[in-house]
């Protein structure tokens, strides 16, 4: 099948994923690129919709895609340079949240890059639950992108309030300095990062019962971008504990 046209009905499907609103909606959002893609499609997850651009190559091992012409593909495409590969998937339901088994709670992370890179990172230490309190949408095309279909190794959690992880484990907090030096002691907890610009509010601090600071020896630097912080201190609490267990 070759689609053209791009105010094809299919198009204007895929495209009113290009935000927030209109993921709810549609309860799905869109994927581009090849890696991305063949990282759901290993975890299991199936495309409800998956498209190649006339001209790219049909991966081995896919189902069948959609051939889109440059028009269609490029209305289809959120991104400056389309990659040639989309697809749509239906939003997750992650179930019910855990409080007690504890996890990663993102608070404000604005920039999708880092949140997406923040994803891969807590899948890759196999933390299963990550808890994102505002900051940007995980299933955004850029967080999405950056994730490197890492959002299908962790349960995503988007909820409205800190009261959701009442009388869980332990909250601990990243802050740039004046925390506990790692390693923490064992044990499930969850840990918590802030924004880039404002870091951890204050109503999230107040519900935190410790803090943890990465020694920073270099006088140069006051702070480490969220995504570089967030992944050392995810080593320290949960891959670190990973390696012990081994």
């Amino acid at each position: 099948m070759l689609i053209q046209a791009a105010d094809n009905p299919l198009i204007k499907e895929l495209a009113g994923l290009h935000d927030a609103a209109g993921r709810r909606a549609a309860g799905a959002f869109l994927v581009e690129g090849r890696r991305a893609i063949a990282g759901l499609l290993a975890a299991g997850w199936s495309p409800l919709r998956l498209c190649i651009r006339e001209g790219e190559e049909q991966p081995v091992g896919w189902p069948m895609a959609i051939v889109l012409g440059e028009r269609a593909a490029k209305r289809a495409s959120a991104a400056s340079t389309p990659s040639g590969y989309l697809a749509s998937f239906a939003l997750p339901d992650p179930g019910p949240l855990d409080p007690a088994a504890g996890g990663l709670i993102l608070a404000g992370v604005a920039d999708p890059g880092n949140l997406g890179t923040l994803l891969r990172t807590a899948a890759a230490f196999a933390v299963g639950q990550v808890a994102c309190l505002g900051g940007a949408d995980p299933f955004g095309g850029k967080t999405v992108q950056a994730s490197a279909g890492a959002i299908a190794a962790v349960r995503l959690f988007r909820p409205q309030s800190w009261s959701a992880f009442s009388g869980g484990a332990s909250l601990t907090a990243l802050v740039p300095r004046g925390g506990a030096a790692p390693p923490l002691p064992a044990g499930p907890r969850w840990l918590v990062v802030g924004g880039e610009a404002d870091g951890i509010p204050a109503e999230g601090l107040a519900v935190c019962s410790g803090q943890l600071s990465l020694p920073m020896p270099g006088s140069a630097v006051e702070s480490l971008n969220a995504a570089v912080a967030g992944a050392i201190a995810l080593w320290e609490v949960f891959g670190r504990a990973g390696v012990r267990s081994a």
